[in-house]
């Protein structure tokens, strides 16, 4: 009975490694593989998304530049569009720029550049939306 027992909790153990390295191998391959588009100041796109997808937009600014992005989208009721500005070229990082101000329920934001470098715009909606990004360096 002994030895049952003994059985019995290694292979508990080596389930439990297996269902971790699995997990955390499923984590790991999450990348952002959408493509960028490279803007230019100041620039106008019109799109469509929704789901989990997400569009992506690059943009060069320098320090102490400001950046200006507005989005606007069709239709009503329950969807929405919305955008976040980041120093990561990974959707997946959450890295966030802070700072500046927000306008009008989110729909416009201005951001005091901090560092020279590429920022980028990525646009979400739910459940879809068509959009169109307005976006300013100056």
């Amino acid at each position: 009975m002994n030895a049952l027992k003994t059985l019995t909790r290694v292979l508990l153990g080596f389930s439990a490694v297996i269902i971790l390295l699995l997990t955390a191998g499923i984590a790991s391959a999450q990348t952002d593989s959408t493509p960028k588009k490279r803007l230019k100041s100041a620039a106008t796109v019109e799109g469509s998304i929704g789901g989990e997808a997400h569009d992506s937009y690059i943009i060069r600014a320098r320090k102490n530049q400001t950046l200006k992005v507005h989005i606007s989208w069709a239709g009503g009721g329950d969807k929405k569009a919305q955008f976040v500005i980041s120093k990561s070229d990974d959707f997946f990082a959450g890295d966030v720029l802070e700072g500046g101000s927000e306008t009008y329920d989110g729909k416009t934001q201005t951001r005091k550049i901090p560092a020279t470098g590429d920022y980028y715009i990525y646009v979400t909606a739910h459940p879809t939306a068509k959009y169109t990004l307005k976006v300013r360096v100056k």
